[in-house]
């Protein structure tokens, strides 16, 4: 028999489970109606059923540490649908876009910050949510009107994916400056350095040993032995990050990609995924469920809930379209690009509430990323659908960076 204490910790997570699980897929159904983000269905079902409204979702330790399981999953799994092959081929150019969009989209946050008067760890957690890009919706838009294949489609994936590597960067930098009381020049280089070397060796170790993966599981005589082990490599690699004063989530999105050209892992990633889905709804009910949006719903909040939506589009159409422009794309292209990075989603979500969980945000900061998700997922597909009928179709990207560098040697060898 249980004992009451362990009795009511699962009481009021097998309840918390059954009404994410119902009610979230419910509205996810709604939204994905209305060709948005699933995620947001969860969101909304979380404001609804905690006190924001209902006040029917109890969050405890234990639903929380469950709920965090749910997105460390959801990052593993994003990690094996990535393909390592794909990530290194995209690394040359889109590396470049995507580091001029993840600095400017940052530092667009972190001046909101400082301008509306937070602190600067504070300032830098809301960069940290204007920094992330979800292109789940401008992969289905370009698939509609056939663009996806495109020189500008093509990039726009690649950036996505280095994004997400630069976005859990910054995040586990913010939250380990925070844990280290600290926020030295140094002490930002070292922990960020210390999470991107991690990340580095995580993917490119267990990329060579993964071969071996596969042989062992299939000699075993047990019941879902591959998945098993791919499980347990992520529990293991992502439980060590803690070691290092580190989050999971880097750790988890790590040994994903590592993983993700292992042989006979089509079906094992479906399991995944399904695993990954059931759990992470429950994290992004929970995010909403311990909100109280009414405190957040403020006439004097207004200018700030604007100028971060207008932040959210200005950092990727300053960094992503000046980025591209430099490096030899074109004009229209380099607006077609910045324009499929405008959406937001779990990444900003996740970032929001672990600042709030910090106490470095207040409940405004999370309601302003729930608004960014919102405008950015509605707004993107007719504004690229738009973009994409102006101009001409993109051929070739001349490298202007190539010009230069030809420009020089030649000045050179004539002195």
């Amino acid at each position: 028999m249980l004992n009451m204490g362990t009795e009511e910790a699962l009481a009021t997570l097998l309840q918390c489970f059954a009404l994410a699980l119902i009610f979230g897929k419910l509205l996810e159904e709604l939204v994905l109606r209305l060709k948005a983000p699933p995620v947001l269905g969860d969101l909304i079902a979380g404001l609804i059923l905690g006190p924001t409204l209902l006040g029917v979702y109890r969050v405890s330790e234990v639903v929380d540490v469950v709920a965090w399981f749910g997105i460390c999953m959801l990052l593993f799994y994003a990690g094996l649908e990535t393909r390592y092959r794909d990530f290194m081929k995209n690394i040359p150019r889109a590396g470049l876009i995507t580091v001029g969009e993840a600095i400017a989209a940052f530092a667009m946050g972190v001046l909101v910050g400082l301008v509306f008067g937070y602190p600067l760890t504070s300032s830098l957690f809301i960069g940290a949510v204007l920094e992330a890009t979800s292109v789940s919706v401008t992969a289905r838009t370009l698939v509609e009107i056939d663009k996806l294949r495109t020189i500008e489609g093509c990039t726009i994936l690649g950036v996505a994916v280095l994004d997400d590597v630069t976005s859990l960067v910054t995040i586990v930098a913010c939250a380990s400056l925070v844990r280290a009381h600290a926020l030295a020049v140094t002490k930002v280089a070292e922990i960020m350095v210390l999470a991107f070397t991690y990340w580095l060796l995580v993917v490119i170790v267990f990329h060579k040993l993964s071969n071996y993966i596969p042989r062992i599981a299939y000699k075993m005589h047990t019941a879902e032995s591959l998945l098993s082990i791919l499980i347990g490599l992520f529990c293991l690699v992502a439980g060590l990050s803690r070691y290092l004063h580190l989050s999971p989530l880097i750790g988890a999105y790590a040994i994903g990609l590592a993983l993700s050209e292992i042989s006979g892992l089509a079906g094992t990633a479906e399991k995944v995924r399904s695993i990954a889905f059931i759990f992470s709804t429950l994290f992004f009910v929970t995010t909403a469920a311990k909100l109280d949006v009414k405190t957040a719903l403020r006439p004097e909040l207004v200018p700030f809930y604007v100028a971060m939506v207008l932040a959210a589009f200005a950092g990727k159409l300053l960094g992503a379209g000046l980025t591209s422009l430099i490096i030899g794309y074109p004009p229209h292209a380099a607006l077609r690009i910045a324009t499929g990075l405008f959406p937001r989603c779990e990444f900003c979500i996740v970032a929001a509430y672990i600042g709030l969980t910090y106490g470095v945000l207040g409940t405004e900061v999370y309601f302003a990323a729930l608004m960014i998700v919102l405008v950015t997922n509605f707004a993107t597909p007719p504004l690229l659908k738009l973009v994409f009928t102006r101009g001409p179709e993109t051929r070739e990207v001349k490298s202007r960076l190539g010009a230069v560098k030809e420009l020089l040697i030649r000045r050179l060898r004539k002195r």
